[in-house]
């Protein structure tokens, strides 16, 4: 039986796709292998071909706590640790985003002034009215007479005036760590979401969700709105650091604290770090 030639034109080109198809996936697991040997390593990685210095490589250290857990570059505006399929299902799985909009929808919460947490936001506010370093009973009493002038249901109030006893336990040990100074306290969680919308805005821009000066410019306002509520690095790692102990660790100190002390750690020792090499705004 004679071989039509349309097959002896088709069978290389179908060899040349299978070929490419897997050095394309071989490529996407070594660069996944690589995001995860450098989180493991807990070293601070840097995109030579990108800036270290200047407004957008300064905005892009306010996600430094989550590029180092990634494994991601901290000046990379395009995730170079993980595959663009990767993001993809991360997003859809972790955050129910699967189209442009619901990106641009959550980047627009992480972007404003509200935390995922309202009580803690709540009793942080009080805090700060009260002049910052109130005592603890003062602190639940003035959270208290709040809440109820509102409205506040007690089933709440009693969520409150926990939290006041949560944040004191986590910032006492902050203290202890070098999270926090002597006597330091945390300001505000909106660290914690300002952040996140650096790595979503590198992520998106990696998914094809967003074109790169849209990444851009996210990225930037993460940064504005990081330099107007802190006054330092360490306040923003310490804001960003309970934000996410508060919403996962349960008061155990233990794993979920872990990612949030040792990339703080390393970002104050690691000389690649832009924490050491970049002044606060």
């Amino acid at each position: 039986m004679q071989i039509p030639t349309f097959v002896y034109i088709l069978a290389p080109l179908v060899v040349v796709a299978f070929v490419v198809q897997i050095v394309l996936r071989v490529r996407s697991a070594a660069r996944s292998a690589r995001g995860m040997a450098r989180s493991f390593r807990n070293v601070v990685a840097v995109d030579q071909s990108r800036p270290t210095t200047g407004e957008l490589a300064t905005a892009l250290a306010v996600g430094a706590h989550m590029s180092l857990n990634h494994g991601v570059s901290w000046n990379a505006l395009k995730d170079d640790a993980n595959s663009a399929q990767k993001i993809y299902n991360n997003l859809k799985n972790q955050w129910d985003i699967t189209s442009a909009g619901k990106l641009r929808d959550t980047l627009e919460d992480l972007l404003d002034d509200e935390t995922g947490d309202p009580v803690a936001d709540f009793v942080l506010n009080v805090r700060q009215e009260l002049g910052g370093t109130p005592g603890a009973e003062a602190w639940k009493r003035a959270v208290a007479d709040r809440a109820r002038a509102q409205g506040v249901a007690e089933t709440t109030l009693d969520e409150m005036t926990a939290t006041v006893d949560r944040v004191l336990s986590y910032e006492e040990r902050f203290r202890a760590d070098g999270l926090l100074p002597p006597g330091g306290i945390v300001v505000s969680l909106l660290a914690y979401d300002w952040g996140r919308a650096v790595n979503m805005a590198r992520w998106g821009y990696k998914a094809r969700y967003i074109k790169e000066q849209q990444a851009i410019e996210y990225v930037l306002r993460a940064g504005k709105q990081a330099y107007g509520r802190y006054a330092s690095w360490g306040d923003l790692s310490a804001g960003y650091a309970l934000g996410r102990v508060l919403r996962f660790d349960n008061d155990e100190f233990d794993t979920w604290y872990a990612t949030v002390l040792e990339p703080h750690q390393t970002l104050f020792t690691d000389p690649a770090s832009p924490w050491l090499t970049l002044a606060w705004p």
